[in-house]
């Protein structure tokens, strides 16, 4: 490629490999310039743009929707009479001899000597953008209506089947009866723990923004979630290392979920008949840092990144269940950091590292 003589050629160059539409208009609605990205955009040939208006049957600005715009809705009148710029505006173009598309469009006039000399316009096509957003949006609706369902018809239905079985079993002597009934008791708890943890996902992923982070005291937390453990996986050693130290870190009222997911995560998939799982706490740098150790089978090391749901496949990747997606979601939203590590002689260690708040 040649290099640009002069200063006006460069600005030329600038102007024609721009990747946005560029439009230029006389300030009574001629089209004196436009780019190839404009071109493309529109459908034609530069010849079938200069020169004519900005109201031409080749280009019928309308709402998003479709439906017409006033005469002063439209973003050229918009500039030329309020004199000053417009910025991300969104309109749809018809095109008669192309599909429609949805633009963002800014604005804004030149002058020379105090007087509006040209108008130019640049716009992009977010047709795709505007389709994925409105599927998030429907996809965001439905999840809302299922949280609605675990929160409250899973949950309280699976209220009902322990009720029912915790009477069975003061009511049983045969023993093959009463294992049969331990094992449907522990299986509906662990259905209550699913319901929970889905309940806390769609919190977070159905949030329109971020969420407000409080100083939360750390202790009282962690140590309620350990004793819910032991209390929930008799056969479990489950063990607090030490003390937990006396502060706080930014999180939500979902912090307790973090803990609550890695404890469960550690047990559920052991492959030891009495796991043990080792919690300890440790302060360094302003940060706090909580383990949460195991003795199941490890977590292979091609599996220590993605097995958080982190990178493009999310829950899809090898080895992620609900409960680490939940708990990388909602570390990273706290501002923290979460990873796993081998723990010796066997097992993982995985460690969640928040800044501590005065």
């Amino acid at each position: 490629m040649d290099r640009p003589s002069s200063d006006s050629q460069l600005l030329d160059r600038i102007f024609e490999t721009s990747p946005t539409g560029l439009v230029v208009l006389t300030p009574g609605g001629d089209i004196t310039r436009c780019n190839d990205r404009a071109e493309e955009l529109l459908g034609l040939e530069e010849s079938d743009i200069e020169g004519k208006r900005y109201v031409e049957p080749e280009w019928q600005f309308t709402d998003e929707d479709g439906s017409p715009i006033l005469e002063s809705e439209h973003p050229f009148v918009r500039v030329r009479d309020s004199g000053g710029p417009i910025f991300g505006q969104v309109y749809r173009i018809e095109r008669p001899h192309a599909d429609p598309i949805v633009v963002s469009i800014s604005g804004a006039p030149i002058t020379a000597d105090g007087t509006v000399a040209r108008i130019v316009f640049a716009f992009e096509d977010i047709t795709e953008r505007r389709e994925r957003e409105r599927e998030l949006e429907v996809m965001t609706r439905q999840l809302e209506v299922l949280n609605r369902v675990v929160r409250h018809d899973i949950r309280n239905e699976m209220a009902v089947v322990l009720g029912s079985i915790e009477t069975a079993v003061d009511q049983v002597s045969d023993p093959d009866t009463m294992t049969n009934l331990e094992r449907a008791q522990q299986a509906g708890d662990h259905v209550v723990s699913i319901t929970k943890t889905a309940r806390d996902l769609m919190e977070v992923v159905t949030a329109t923004e971020p969420p407000e982070l409080d100083p939360i005291e750390v202790a009282p937390i962690l140590e309620e979630e350990v004793a819910m453990v032991r209390e929930g996986t008799p056969d479990a050693t489950v063990r607090i290392e030490g003390s937990i130290p006396t502060v706080s870190v930014r999180g939500t009222d979902l912090l307790d979920s973090v803990f609550r997911n890695l404890l469960s995560n550690a047990i559920d998939h052991s492959d030891q008949e009495a796991p043990t799982v080792t919690v300890s706490a440790t302060v360094q740098d302003d940060r706090l840092r909580v383990s949460v150790a195991d003795d199941g089978p490890g977590i292979p090391e091609a599996q220590k990144w993605s097995i958080f749901g982190k990178g493009d496949r999310g829950l899809e990747s090898d080895g992620t269940g609900i409960g680490l997606y939940l708990v990388e979601n909602l570390v990273t939203q706290f501002g923290g950091d979460v990873w796993v590590e081998d723990n010796e002689p066997r097992g993982a260690v995985f460690v969640v590292e928040l800044d501590i708040v005065e």
